[in-house]
């Protein structure tokens, strides 16, 4: 259903001169749809990948200046272009772009589509759903800043020379977007398509609605299963049951083994990846599916201890009050050094 949608926004007759299927992972777009918070932001299961807490501090600073929350020490003249050069510098250090060198013939077919503004808006919102997301989260902060930046009139000039917009584009459109081999990248397509993100990032970094809506409706589908029998009620919201020839109990228990299982194992990954279910609702739920596709569920969880994983213990022993009154009280940041390179 993504492929679908994605090769329909783009307008393509086949994804595969732009994308190449088996590099997309779809516990990704799972993950970047159902993992955010109350501002839309992805979190990460991984805490090991989230930005570093000096960067996060220095792009809040630039965000929301002149109120610096995180950076408690006093500035001075020329302290924010010291705070926006440790910002470059760090985006500029990454080894590849935010749109990745696999998905970057995915976001330069976008910008075919830039002269329809609420089209290329909806063919980047479903493109960014393929980013890894470490990478959408970055790239969700790092363009909300960037527009933030631009728009903020308290903000004392960043460059002598070049308008802040300008600049913003200028010193990120590289870690944003470019590909392996250089020449093949127009860095004038890369700006505008930077440029546009600016403009339109809280729609763009947004989970597309009508794309989750259509999906879950599917799965509700998948869920449903229902036996009609001769002379019994139908329910009038669904199509007319249509009827065929009786087979044996075997016959159907083979068809339904060699059948095609990957709508039930896509089912049983929705269960899985659910948040919104309660933990004895959740165990509830994959009881049933183990009772009724037993294969399917193997397959899963092929051993009793990565089945344990979904669930782990929560220990019920406190530590010792000794050990609490030992332990220093929480520090906040302070930071130590300047931001002056």
């Amino acid at each position: 259903m993504y492929f679908c949608r994605l090769q329909k926004v783009l307008g393509l007759d086949s994804l595969d001169e732009v994308l190449d299927t088996k590099l997309v992972n779809s516990k990704h777009i799972v993950q970047n749809v159902y993992n955010v918070n109350k501002q839309g932001i992805v979190t990460l299961e991984d805490k090991s990948k989230e930005l570093p807490h000096w960067i996060l501090s220095a792009m809040k600073c630039l965000a929301n200046w002149p109120s610096c929350s995180d950076l408690k020490q006093p500035t001075y003249s020329g302290f924010e272009r010291d705070v926006f050069k440790t910002i470059v510098d760090y985006f500029g250090q990454i080894k590849e772009p935010l749109l990745t060198f696999h998905f970057f013939d995915v976001f330069v077919s976008v910008l075919g589509l830039l002269q329809k503004p609420s089209k290329a808006v909806e063919a980047l919102q479903i493109s960014c759903l393929l980013l890894p997301p470490e990478n959408r989260k970055r790239l969700q902060l790092l363009v909300r800043m960037m527009a933030r930046i631009s728009l903020n009139q308290d903000l004392p000039p960043l460059s002598e020379s070049v308008r802040t917009r300008t600049l913003m584009v200028q010193a990120f459109s590289r870690c944003i977007l470019c590909s392996k081999d250089e020449i093949d990248l127009d860095e004038l397509l890369a700006a505008k398509l930077v440029s546009f993100l600016m403009d339109n990032y809280q729609e763009i970094l947004s989970v597309p609605s009508a794309l989750k809506s259509s999906i879950e409706d599917h799965v509700v589908n998948v869920q449903r299963v229902q036996i009609k029998y001769a002379g019994a009620d139908s329910d009038a919201t669904l199509h007319p049951p249509s009827f065929c020839h009786q087979i044996s109990t075997d016959e159907f228990e083979h068809q339904r083994a060699t059948g095609s299982q990957e709508p039930l194992a896509a089912l049983l990954e929705e269960i899985v990846m659910n948040k919104e279910i309660s933990v004895k609702d959740k165990k509830k739920k994959l009881k049933q599916f183990q009772k009724s596709y037993p294969e399917v569920y193997r397959v899963r969880f092929p051993t009793p201890e990565t089945e344990a994983m979904l669930f782990p213990e929560k220990t019920k022993q406190k530590p010792p009050i000794l050990i609490w009154a030992l332990k220093k009280p929480f520090q906040p940041f302070h930071r130590t050094r300047s931001f002056r390179m």
